[in-house]
């Protein structure tokens, strides 16, 4: 009688008249099916359990980084009559990690697990996009009283259209940035052009009025002097004296200009100095004068050079005259 109770008990289907039925015992082995919904740190787990003719009293996933899971949804159910989809939103997951899962039927029979699978949580977001602000000049040194170009790009969301303010430094760069009346808006694209004419070398940089605003980083622009060179005669007798003499705007009073001569390799030399001296100003501009006279000996082409030195221009040079001398 003992073995036939043991034999009856190990039979999982009987059939009667040619019917099949199911014999009580633990759940038909559930099917885990692929997770959806995976963000950075939720996922929602998904499965499909089986009734069968023994009602599952409760159903739940299994999760956690490795094979041996670690974490487990809370119970639901009953689940009984014909099979049926199951899900489990989980929450709480790390970003950017592969995790295990399998969806687990009990019944009071015992437990049956569906396959391990396993899906990956996406990166976590970077922080939100900011605008930014390039700034470039063209050129970068330029002579008194002309200008140069500020130009650059507004990158990043909504750069069109945007409203920019022009700051400046100058020499000698301790007061700070202060704005000026010179604006520009960007293109569509982001782009932007300014024009401005410095008087002293000037640090520059502009202030985009983006949320939050972007400030760009600084670009130097450099100054040179303008200075004039003219020639008493520019066709003299050989041996004749020729007075050189111009202007230097803006004024550089008491400073010392170099006329120099250009050699047969091209470099130049010195030939002699003046001293400059305060003139009349021009449009309400300070300026210095200087004046030279000079033998020439021979034919030669010369250019007045003046290193201020006092950090608020940089070298400038005359363009260059021609003397033609002759017999």
């Amino acid at each position: 009688m003992n073995r036939f109770k043991t034999l009856v008990a190990l039979v999982a289907v009987i059939s009667i008249g040619g019917t099949s039925l199911a014999v009580a015992g633990a759940p038909v082995k559930p099917n885990t099916l692929p997770a959806s919904n995976v963000t950075n740190t939720t996922a929602t787990l998904n499965g499909h359990v089986f009734p069968d003719q023994s009602v599952t009293t409760y159903y739940y996933f299994q999760y956690g980084t490795t094979a041996a899971y670690g974490s487990q949804t809370t119970t639901e159910g009953p689940v009984n009559g014909t099979d049926k989809d199951v899900s489990t939103n989980v929450t709480g997951l790390a970003p950017n990690t592969t995790y295990h899962y399998r969806v687990g039927a009990t019944n009071t029979d015992g437990t049956t697990f569906g396959d391990d699978m396993m899906f990956t949580t996406a990166a976590a977001p970077g922080p939100p996009v900011q605008n930014a602000v390039t700034i470039a000049a063209a050129p970068t040194t330029v002579r008194f009283g002309l200008a140069t170009t500020i130009s650059g790009q507004v990158t990043g969301p909504n750069n069109g259209s945007v409203q920019l303010t022009l700051e400046e430094n100058p020499y000698p760069f301790t007061a700070g940035f202060k704005p000026i009346t010179l604006t520009a808006t960007t293109t569509a694209t982001g782009a932007y052009t300014l024009s401005v004419n410095p008087a002293l070398n000037t640090r520059y940089r502009v202030t985009a009025k983006t949320s939050p605003p972007a400030t760009s980083p600084e670009v130097l622009v450099n100054v040179k002097p303008s200075i004039s060179l003219k020639l008493s005669d520019s066709t003299p007798k050989i041996g004749q004296r020729v007075r050189f003499s111009g202007f230097v705007l803006p004024a550089h009073d008491a400073k010392v200009v170099q006329i120099q001569r250009r050699t047969a390799t091209g470099s130049w030399r010195t030939v002699t100095r003046a001293t400059l001296v305060a003139t009349t100003a021009v449009n309400g501009v300070a300026r210095s004068k200087y004046s030279k006279r000079i033998t020439v000996k021979r034919s030669g082409t010369y250019r007045t050079r003046l290193a201020p030195a006092d950090g608020d221009h940089v070298t400038g040079y005359s363009a260059s005259r021609r003397a033609r001398a002759h017999r």
